[in-house]
């Protein structure tokens, strides 16, 4: 005959066997999940789009939304060129993207909104708006035939100020100092337009209910249904962790699963040991060789092989019994 084999544990006692750990995994997933898709998700990024502070644009970004328009966040300058006509670009930190980054959002066909002109350089993107650093602290009034400027009626002076070519169809309104001023349009080369709002607090949580600062910031935002919020400060190269297409509770999540099959891994995981030479004796007591299948049987939770081998014993028993008494 065939003589004994030890076997593994079949998969369905694995599985009941593991049924407590699994239901625990699927509930910090689902919990996770949850607790990702139902927290309001803010920051402290000065003008950042959901920064609640003084010195966020959370509250211009709800007003835009109540308009219709969906605004989000652009991770990279790639994904907002990628908008093309149609869409709205709003830069913070200009200054902080390179030539070819400007000169591609130029192109794209985009309406561009600059959001802060102090101290930053436009080179690449258009030569009829130039960064001055004259400022105003009174109340301006547009002196222009810009739509925008005009239904905003005033604000509240401005920090920064920009200088335009009008022969290059650029428009400048609310003048801060001669021929420099706190809004100015001007066409960009893709076809898209070019607006630059120089001080960028006038749209900030603290200062958008001044004057006609709300109105500027919407209708200078609003031309589009899709509005896309580029902080050149905030850039970051694209990996699997922040492309676009990966939805942001993913990695909190990936990471808290990876977490728990290592805790799993270390709990349950089977530990040999180091290699050990050991001399056997020749003769071994019959007690321990049962005593040591028996740990075995037990380690192995193998009850269908242990039930077999106690019937086994018990059947050869019972014959020798009948035997001696023959």
């Amino acid at each position: 005959g065939t003589a004994p084999q030890v076997v593994g544990e079949p998969i369905g006692a694995r599985l009941r066997r593991w049924r407590p750990f699994l239901i625990a995994t699927a509930a910090l997933a689902v919990v996770a999940l949850a607790t990702s898709l139902m927290q309001p998700r803010t920051s402290e990024i000065p003008y950042a789009i959901d920064n609640p502070g003084g010195n966020g644009t959370q509250a211009l970004a709800q007003l835009l939304r109540d308009e219709g328009l969906r605004v989000r966040t652009a991770g990279s300058v790639p994904e907002a060129v990628a908008a093309g006509p149609g869409a709205t670009v709003a830069v913070v930190n200009i200054g902080l993207l390179t030539d070819d980054q400007r000169a591609a959002l130029a192109r794209s066909g985009a309406d561009i909104t600059v959001v802060g002109a102090l101290y930053q350089n436009f080179d690449g993107l258009t030569a009829v708006a130039v960064p001055q650093g004259a400022s105003a602290t009174g109340v301006l009034a547009p002196r222009c035939r810009d739509d925008d400027a005009v239904a905003a009626e005033a604000l509240e002076g401005s920090r920064g100020s920009v200088s335009v070519d009008e022969g290059a169809g650029a428009v400048g309104c609310f003048p801060v100092d001669g021929d420099r001023f706190a809004y100015a349009t001007a066409p960009l080369s893709g076809g898209g337009r070019l607006r630059v709002v120089a001080d960028a607090d006038l749209v900030t949580n603290d200062a958008l209910a001044r004057a006609g600062h709300a109105a500027l910031a919407i209708r200078a935002l609003g031309h589009h249904e899709q509005l896309l919020w580029l902080d050149a400060s905030q850039l970051s190269p694209l990996s699997v962790w922040n492309t676009p297409a990966l939805p942001p509770w993913m990695p909190p999540l990936m990471l808290q699963l990876g977490l728990v099959v290592l805790v799993a891994a270390l709990a349950r995981g089977r530990r040999f040991g180091r290699f050990a030479r050991e001399d056997l004796p020749v003769l071994v007591r019959a007690t321990e060789t049962t005593r040591g299948r028996g740990r075995m049987y037990q380690r192995a939770a193998d009850r269908r092989r242990a039930a077999q081998a106690l019937r086994s014993g018990t059947a050869l028993r019972n014959l020798a019994d009948r035997k001696s008494v023959v």
